[in-house]
């Protein structure tokens, strides 16, 4: 995980409404630092399949909007470490709780800054996609290390 990126805050996050190509291209670029090279990152297929299965809100006239790219984004990044299954019932559960902007925020903050947020869920899950990608980076530095 590359310690000199960051994701975008919320207000940062296009505030027009993104065709899927558009989406894709935003979404892939935001989230390429954290993705292991195994990862193809985001695409149709997986936006599709998540609409169909409610993981995501339908698009209105084929266009996305903040909150679904903010999905996204917190999708693409969880994914390497929890289900698809485990990341929605855990969004939703938290949408129960605070708004989508704020809980974006919170996500970003210690994402970025390692700001504790007030909600332990939001934490424990950040802290396992951190954990998982430094675990990635020190195989690599020790595989780096073998071969030399």
């Amino acid at each position: 995980m590359n310690s000199n990126f960051s994701y975008p805050k919320w207000e940062d996050i296009p505030n027009i409404d993104l065709y899927l190509d558009q989406v894709l291209l935003y979404v892939n670029q935001v989230c390429d630092p954290v993705s292991p090279d195994k990862d193809k990152g985001l695409t149709a297929s997986m936006v599709n399949n998540y609409v169909k299965h409610g993981y995501l809100t339908k698009p209105d006239k084929k266009k996305y909007q903040r909150k679904q790219i903010a999905r996204l984004i917190a999708i693409t990044t969880l994914k390497s470490v929890f289900s698809i299954q485990e990341i929605a019932q855990t969004l939703n559960t938290l949408q129960t709780q605070a708004s989508s902007d704020q809980l974006y925020d919170a996500f970003v903050d210690y994402m970025n800054h390692g700001i504790d947020p007030e909600n332990p869920i939001i934490q424990t899950s950040c802290q396992t996609v951190k954990l998982y990608h430094q675990t990635l980076d020190l195989i690599l530095i020790k595989e780096e290390e073998e071969i030399q």
